[in-house]
């Protein structure tokens, strides 16, 4: 009776443990949080358009590897984003030029826009990422490749002449790393 009380005990154990998953099982190392502000541009260059809306790509990296966190890039349990936002800056070209505009990151368009260049970069109009399971997902694909791309494409018609502006995207996070 009591080998098998015994024998029943370890096998409830033995199964326990084994339903354990990963992160209930590490939670006894020290966790580490980082503040990660990443800044990147992404340099847009356009001609003029002559009346026709002339179709854009262009893209640039966004990391949340710097010299604190690149050394633990397989420890990260968790990130969290403040906020991503872009704003329009360095504006040249046609004061009327407009843009219909999108934001990709990680490999899906997160913000739409519409507006006259030279008027966004002027009023140094911000926007911002904020719907709740965009933030998640891109949190989730930093976590998983420290690296993501992002795009920034559309349409635009500048008559006069052409525009030359940078897109600034800030990247505000927390980065959480567990021993």
């Amino acid at each position: 009776m009591k080998l098998t009380l015994f024998t029943l005990c370890m096998s409830c154990l033995f199964f326990t443990f084994l339903s354990c998953g990963e992160d209930e099982l590490d939670l006894d190392g020290p966790k580490y949080e980082f503040d990660v502000k990443q800044v990147e541009v992404i340099p847009i260059e356009l001609d003029g358009t002559n009346g026709d809306w002339m179709s854009f790509m262009f893209k640039n990296t966004l990391t949340i590897n710097n010299e604190e966190t690149k050394h633990y890039s397989n420890k990260i349990r968790e990130v969290r984003i403040n906020r991503l936002t872009y704003r329009i800056i360095n504006f040249n070209g046609d004061p009327l030029g407009e843009v219909n505009g999108s934001l990709s990151v990680a490999n899906k368009v997160c913000l739409e826009n519409s507006f006259v260049v030279k008027s966004t970069a002027d009023n140094q109009i911000i926007y911002e990422i904020k719907a709740i399971e965009e933030i998640h997902r891109i949190s989730e694909a930093l976590k998983a490749n420290q690296t993501v791309n992002v795009v920034y494409s559309g349409s635009a018609l500048c008559n006069d002449m052409g525009m030359d502006f940078f897109i600034e995207l800030t990247l505000d996070s927390k980065v959480i790393i567990q021993l």
